[in-house]
Order: structure tokens, then C-alpha cells, then sequence
């Protein structure tokens, strides 16, 4: 039997799939704390023999792939001239290639921002700024601005075609490697953000993984082919948009719940709006993950208190738990990140804490439908975002809910709490990705998407009702 090996070196663990060539069909699984103090060779070497030896015939190993979050993952920053246009797209390309946005500036930089580039020192900056034929003096200005950082490396250049040229030759520097792709916002109606993706992601791969200092073994540049949140997206895109792959026509939400970030991904395919419907903000993009990094249930836990104080008091009424309790408790998962759940009213607070930050995150994801009257003209509705209320599948993943027997409700409850003028999901099934496949899905499509779809499709079971386990 051929085989093919999966991995993801995360910050913790480092898990191994070993899937059927061809079928996709799941044979086994392992993990291993990730080595990261010696070689996350180490770590990953004793995952895959543990999850050999769990296989009843001999096989031949013919492909090993992995992603990595490893060692911080992908940190960038992005910079754009309007907020919410060429910064927002700046940063919504910089999360579809799976990064963490440490840092977004937009509007007319100066030498303050120049120095919040060098103090976050991200690994790719991604300078954005005025559609093609449009602005050229303040996003010319604003290279200057910031290209002195002396902290960045790698310079990814999509702002106005017409300057794009002269606006790399300001970031050009001696050890310094600088990139012109395609402009992210080319029009007011455009989103164009696969050129910058597709740079951020040779990038990373030929220049960033290896210079992490992770592994001395040179088996470990050949394994990593991505950013483990852009394998996830990559698993996304193929169940909401992956033809004969996709679990349905109608798209799919993934939730990736952690403990310093909740991630959002969707993919869901696109349709015309309504004429009576006005939109607003960037245009929609197919296939987009949002990352909330005020919203995780340990490094995080303290603004989760703060974004939904009311709801976490009266979900934990019956507990007893009180505004100074609930702070308390707060307090310990922040200075404890490593801190586990036992009694009934710990893990009753990270439930009510999990279901906080998935709906807010949900809700920040999704788009809004407004009403609004304009003298003389009448009732107007004006969208800003996605309209995902038809998604008819919500997936679950990481730790907070992979470890809970009852998650599915707990997923269900979150997605119900929808304001009036929210476009999140209305009725979708609930599934639960328990054996974490969706990196490996997402890994495997790079080989084999039709494999991929039915390592992921293969693995429903245990259905009750409304709700389902990968």
C-alpha cells in the first residue's frame, strides 16, 4: 500500500496523517510535542513511527508533505493608504496566504509608522496604495515614509500599477529582496489579491521556513509547502467551492477556535446582489479568513470579558459567578495559557468563554444588511460584507471544541446568537472536526484534490439530528 504523510508543525504538537495514495482513505494518526528547543525533526520522526506502527500491513512511504505554524508562523504587516480599501485588502491578502497580520497602517505615514514597522519587525511587509491610475503622491510619500525600517527583509509591492516600479526602487536595500506583483485593490470594484498571496506564499517557503532556525535537517525545507492556516483555507475552498469535492453548492463556514485567536474561514460562492441592495466596503472575495486576536480562551480570555461581559455573567448565573469572579477567572487563563479544565465550574467557564468568542467572531466575519431612509428617495438596504446566511455548514475546530463531547450544541448556541441585522449563518448543519483533518486536507489537495475531498468527505459519522463529526 502506497502511503502519503501529512504533518503540521504547530506551536505545540506536531500531528501526522498517513492517508491511502489515491483514495485519500485515512489510515492513522499521531502526534508528539513539537521539538522546537532541539529540531522539530526530532518531534516529527517519532510522530510518524508512532503512527507507522499503527498500521496492520507494510507500506511504502511515497510522498511527505507538511504546513508549519511553528516558531510564530507567517508574521507580516501591511500598509495601504485608506483603512478600510487598499489596507483592508492589503491585509485580507496577507490572512488568505495565512499569515498573522501584526500590523496594519494606512493613511499618510510618517516616521512614528516607520518605527512601528522596525518594533514589530514583520518577516513580509505589504505595501498597498491606490487603485491602478489613481493616487500616486501620498503613496509615493508613504513609501518613503516607511521603507527606512531598517527590520524588514522581504518588501512585497502591490499599490497603483502606474507607480508600482518606482515605488520598489525606494524600498530597494542592500539585503533587502523586493517584489512587484499585482496591485490588491486595481479598482473601487475589484479585489485582486491572488498575485500578492501567491508571492507571500514562495516567499515564505524559499526564504522565511528555513530561516527560522527549527531544524537543522535538510529533509525539513522539502516538507513544508505552506503556512498551516493557508493549508486550512486551502481544505475550505475545496468543501465550499471544490465542484464534485464540495460537501455542498451552498458554501461552507470553518471556526478555528485557539487560545491567544478565533480564525474564521469561508468559502461560498458568489452571487448577485439584489438592485435594490447597495454595497459598501470591499468587494467580496469567494474564499476569505478573518483572524479576531482579541478573542482566544487563554492569552485572550481578558477581552473576551470585556467584548461580552453580560452574556458571560448570565450564561454562568447559576454558578454563582459574579463580575469579580468572572475577572478572576479571566485573569488565571491569561497568566496561565497552559492552563487545563478539571472541575465543573472551569470548564463551564471556558464554555460560556468558547461561545463568546465564536459568536463575536462570527459576527465580525459576516456582513450586515441595513435599513436606511433617504429623504426624497425612500427605503434603501445597504450591505457591507458577506452574506452568508444560506452557508449550510458550520465546521468546528481546535481545542476547545475537539476536546468537549457536547461541542456541537455549544457551536449551535454561538451561531444562534445573530443581531437582526447580521448575515451569519441561519440554520446550518454542525459538524466537529475531531481528528484535526482539515490541515491535512488542505495539504493533501496540493497533490490530490479529488484524494483531499474524500479524506474529508469519507469521515462523517456519528450523526444525531442536526449535527456531525469529521
Amino acid at each position: 500500500m502506497d502511503v502519503v504523510a501529512l504533518a503540521d508543525f504547530g506551536s505545540t504538537f506536531t500531528k501526522i496523517t498517513l492517508v491511502e495514495e489515491g483514495s485519500g482513505r485515512l489510515l492513522s494518526q499521531a502526534q508528539h510535542p513539537t521539538t522546537v528547543f532541539t529540531d522539530v525533526m526530532h518531534g516529527y520522526d517519532t510522530a510518524l513511527e508512532r503512527a507507522s506502527a499503527r498500521l496492520d500491513a507494510p507500506v511504502r512511504l511515497v510522498s511527505q508533505l507538511a504546513a508549519s505554524s511553528a516558531g510564530g508562523g507567517l508574521r507580516m504587516a501591511a500598509a495601504g493608504l485608506v483603512g478600510d480599501l487598499t489596507a483592508a485588502a492589503g491585509r485580507q491578502a496577507a490572512l488568505n496566504a495565512g499569515a498573522k497580520v501584526e500590523l496594519v497602517l494606512a493613511g499618510d505615514l510618517d516616521q512614528d509608522d516607520c518605527n512601528r514597522v522596525h518594533a514589530v519587525a514583520p518577516e513580509i511587509l505589504l505595501f498597498c496604495g491606490g487603485t491602478d491610475g489613481g493616487q500616486t503622491i501620498k503613496v509615493l510619500q508613504n513609501a518613503y515614509a516607511v521603507a527606512a525600517a531598517p527590520s524588514v527583509k522581504f518588501v512585497v509591492i502591490a499599490c497603483n500599477a502606474q507607480i508600482a516600479g518606482e515605488v520598489a526602487s525606494i524600498f530597494e536595500r542592500p539585503g533587502r529582496t523586493v517584489q512587484v506583483v499585482d496591485n490588491v485593490l486595481p479598482a473601487i470594484d475589484r479585489l485582486e489579491i491572488e498575485s500578492a498571496r501567491s508571492a507571500i506564499h514562495e516567499l515564505f517557503i524559499e526564504h522565511l521556513i528555513g530561516g527560522k532556525g527549527l531544524s537543522i535537517d535538510p529533509r525539513f525545507g522539502s516538507l513544508v509547502v505552506m503556512p498551516t492556516p493557508e493549508a486550512v483555507l486551502e481544505a475550505v475552498r475545496l468543501l465550499g467551492l471544490g465542484g464534485d469535492n464540495a460537501l455542498d453548492s451552498g458554501g461552507v463556514v470553518v471556526v478555528d477556535i485557539g487560545g491567544a485567536t478565533t480564525d474564521i474561514h469561508s468559502a461560498v460562492p458568489l452571487i448577485d446582489r439584489p438592485a435594490y441592495i447597495t454595497a459598501t466596503g470591499l468587494p467580496d472575495l469567494p474564499v476569505t479568513r478573518s483572524v479576531q486576536g482579541d478573542l482566544g480562551m487563554r492569552w485572550s480570555a481578558d477581552a473576551v470579558v470585556a467584548a461580552d461581559q453580560a452574556q458571560l455573567l448570565l450564561a454562568l448565573s447559576d454558578d454563582g459567578v459574579d463580575s469579580a469572579s468572572l475577572a478572576s477567572h479571566a485573569l488565571r487563563r491569561h497568566d496561565e495559557p497552559g492552563f487545563i479544565a478539571v472541575d465543573e465550574l472551569d470548564l463551564r467557564v471556558d464554555d460560556a468563554l468558547a461561545e463568546s468568542c465564536i459568536s463575536i467572531a462570527l459576527r465580525r466575519h459576516c456582513g450586515t444588511l441595513a435599513t436606511v431612509y433617504i429623504p426624497g428617495q425612500g427605503t434603501q438596504f445597504v450591505q457591507r460584507g458577506l452574506d452568508l446566511r444560506q452557508v449550510p455548514v458550520v465546521i468546528g475546530t481546535g481545542g476547545a471544541l475537539v476536546h468537549r463531547p457536547d461541542s456541537a450544541l455549544l457551536l449551535e448556541s454561538a451561531v444562534s446568537r445573530r443581531r437582526d441585522d447580521s448575515l451569519m449563518p441561519r440554520q446550518p448543519t454542525i459538524v466537529i472536526d475531531r481528528s484535526y483533518l482539515l490541515a491535512s486536507a488542505g495539504l493533501l489537495a496540493t497533490r490530490d484534490p479529488s484524494a483531499a475531498g474524500r479524506l474529508l468527505h469519507n469521515l462523517q459519522k456519528d450523526i444525531h439530528g442536526n449535527h456531525a463529526c469529521l
